[in-house]
């Protein structure tokens, strides 16, 4: 397993998350559509190409990245232009059939292009309708065997940003475009062979909530991806040495973990990076070189790694609420902990005592902060971005 710092884990590099993989189906099993809900690098793409490369449980999946669309428009041609592109449904035999019979379907449809050996996409009109192109192709196209087609859309969270962005903070196309999504998955033809994951690095509840439109998302069945166990990330840790020849004791691994701890994959990729490289010349890790290693995680040709977790923050606050945001993360980096009168005190001078409740949701779901040791006590989840943050935010 070699060790991939920043990109999704394919194939062999992929560590199996069979908990979460099982969740998932089971879920999709009982007709659910999805939202999977867990902070950003926890692995959530990765685990979606999982089920697209190894076509789990036998559906056909479609993966579509819709980070860059910013309307309706783009969303919706993005997933048709993936859905033609998989192969799967490209050579299918029952498309191949309507494409010799000029079937009246791919009539209805001015994106598609049929040529010779198949179909294309056409992207060349802006006077294509492609949420109806999308609706008509999936109600008139089924899969071999009656298999169900999933679509994996990830970072839609980030769409829904881009549009209320693209309107100069109107909602009102982005609330249209939710609806839409809505009739889409729940249209009486379409979700018998058809079901939708959403995912994305921001919290697609708490999205949704600021614009008044969470009633458009309710329909989604909510799957948490957690960190690694104590048990898995041990195996991992083991795992990525072992491709490098490098051997480490039980008790420098527990030492790691101790420090780490927050168990997901890319802090403990991060880790494992520094210590390959402090051990090229022993081979064996303990508890001295572990140390060594985790002190050179925040140093500044790591800062691409660590600074979106401040970027993000201009993404979701505004105003006075990201000053709020970075100045509370700021203390609590400083401070180690803080309970939950010092954040009331600290949104005083920016006006918000009435919804910095709703501040600390947010950070809590995009896995910045947690109190789950004491409920009136707060402290980054992450050790490693804590001292990140302190050495270049705070």
């Amino acid at each position: 397993m070699k060790n991939i710092i920043g990109a999704p884990a394919r194939g062999d590099n992929f560590f199996p998350r069979e908990k979460e993989v099982q969740r998932i189906i089971s879920r999709i099993e009982a007709g659910n559509n999805l939202q999977i809900a867990a902070p950003r690098r926890v692995g959530k793409t990765s685990i979606l190409f999982y089920l697209q490369d190894n076509n789990i449980q036998g559906y056909t999946y479609v993966y579509v990245d819709t980070e860059s669309a910013s309307n309706e428009q783009d969303f919706y041609k993005k997933l048709l232009k993936e859905i033609l592109r998989n192969d799967t449904i490209a050579k299918s035999n029952i498309l191949q059939k309507l494409v010799k019979t000029g079937t009246g379907l791919l009539g209805k449809i001015k994106s598609i292009k049929v040529l010779e050996t198949g179909i294309d996409f056409k992207d060349d009109s802006s006077e294509i309708n492609y949420l109806e192109e999308l609706t008509n192709f999936l109600s008139g196209f089924r899969l071999e065997g009656d298999t169900k087609l999933i679509l994996l859309v990830d970072e839609f969270p980030q769409t829904i940003l881009n549009i209320i962005k693209a309107d100069n903070e109107d909602t009102r196309a982005a609330i249209q475009f939710l609806q839409s999504n809505r009739e889409l998955r729940q249209n009486p033809i379409i979700n018998k062979k058809v079901q939708f994951i959403y995912t994305g690095s921001i919290g697609l509840n708490h999205t949704v909530a600021t614009i008044s439109a969470s009633a458009f998302v309710n329909d989604l069945n909510s799957v948490e991806i957690e960190p690694l166990s104590t048990e898995e990330a041990t195996q991992f840790i083991q795992q990525l040495l072992e491709e490098r020849n490098v051997t480490i004791l039980d008790e420098a691994i527990t030492h790691l973990l101790q420090k780490v701890e927050w168990y997901i994959p890319f802090h403990i990729q991060l880790a494992v990076q520094e210590i390959i490289d402090l051990s090229s010349s022993t081979k064996q890790v303990d508890i001295d070189l572990i140390n060594q290693a985790f002190s050179k995680i925040v140093e500044s040709r790591n800062n691409s790694h660590f600074e979106h977790y401040h970027s993000r923050l201009k993404t979701q606050f505004k105003g006075q609420e990201f000053k709020y945001a970075e100045k509370m993360l700021s203390e609590l980096a400083t401070e180690g902990t803080l309970n939950k009168a010092s954040f009331y005190d600290m949104a005083i001078p920016y006006n918000l005592e009435d919804s910095y409740r709703h501040i600390i949701g947010i950070l809590e779901a995009d896995g910045y902060i947690n109190n789950n040791t004491t409920p009136s006590t707060y402290r980054f989840n992450s050790p490693i971005v804590r001292m990140w943050w302190q050495k270049n935010i705070a």
